[in-house]
């Protein structure tokens, strides 16, 4: 459609602030007959739904289905997202008080993509933020952190980042105390192993595996968990201070000695046990979800 139609058609169906089942027919057949919807067509979308106060279940599919549409299509290469059109993106959908349907919009973009920038999800990770800010973790929330996290599954990207297991943590120092669903505690633990141990993690978290584990358990206060509390204690920059390399490298070559008969893509090391405790102990404040992964660490680490 020309420019003048389209402000046209926006205009009239912007003028009840709503959009009706039938209006939003009436916009897929007149904006995108073909299933090609340019950048005019897709701001012009934008704008209309800046515009409009219901979140008819019409409209809203309309609209996810065309911008997901365009974004996918924009770039010099279908399926693959670049970050101009990632620019556009942010810059529609960047404002405060953002609409379910922008980030069902995004999500979806980082769900069907074949391949996106890292700024595409952490604009997803910082609209999620926002949407869950000042309240408890319900059961929809943790359902959207856990669609943000593996969204770009498709494309192979299965393991949590470092980026998104810091967002976690920022996410949990927030909601922590509240009415959490159980779900959160449950996704927050399972999203830090995974993290920790990357593509191994489901090998890991077999019951069989995690019961052979457990036969290495004896005291708690002796495990690498322990250890690394005490050293973490004032969190990373005491950590500096503390840091004897002697007792380091022996404590590694026990961890080491004590995993031999597992694989080595198996093994949770040392490095990555420091990481999420030195985390846990950073902010100062212990949350009941740092409190469990701590708890599964120590259930996860072979002792002597």
């Amino acid at each position: 459609m020309h420019n003048a139609a389209l402000m046209s058609l926006a205009d009239d169906l912007a003028a009840d602030r709503r959009i009706s089942a039938d209006e939003a027919l009436r916009m897929r057949k007149e904006i995108f007959p073909d299933g090609v919807v340019t950048r005019q067509e897709a701001d012009v979308m934008v704008a209309l739904q800046d515009r409009v106060a219901n979140t008819d279940e019409a409209w809203a599919s309309a609209f996810v289905e065309a911008i997901v549409d365009h974004v996918l299509q924009s770039g010099v290469y279908p399926g693959h997202v670049d970050e101009g059109t990632v620019t556009w993106l942010i810059a529609s959908f960047g404002h405060e008080g953002a609409a379910e349907t922008e980030l069902e919009t995004v999500l979806k973009v980082l769900e069907r993509a074949e391949s996106a920038p890292e700024s595409l999800s952490a604009f997803a990770r910082q609209r999620v933020s926002a949407h869950v800010a000042g309240r408890a973790m319900n059961a929809a929330d943790v359902a959207l952190v856990r669609r943000c996290l593996y969204a770009a599954a498709g494309s192979g990207a299965v393991a949590v980042t470092e980026e998104e297991a810091r967002w976690l943590f920022t996410l949990d120092a927030e909601c922590d105390g509240r009415a959490n669903d159980e779900a959160w505690g449950d996704l927050f633990v399972k999203a830090m192993l995974n993290h920790l141990m990357g593509r191994r993690a489901p090998k890991l978290l077999e019951a069989e595996s995690m019961a052979a584990r457990q036969k290495w358990l004896h005291s708690p206060q002796k495990g690498a968990v322990a250890f690394l509390s005490s050293m973490f204690e004032g969190g990373f920059s005491a950590f500096r201070k503390k840091l004897n390399y002697n007792a380091t490298e022996a404590f590694e070559a026990h961890y080491e000695a004590v995993n031999a008969e597992y694989e080595q893509d198996s093994k949770l090391t040392l490095v990555e046990m420091a990481w999420a405790v030195g985390m846990t102990k950073d902010d100062g404040k212990r949350t009941a979800n740092e409190t469990a992964l701590l708890t599964a660490l120590n259930e996860l680490e072979p002792q002597a």
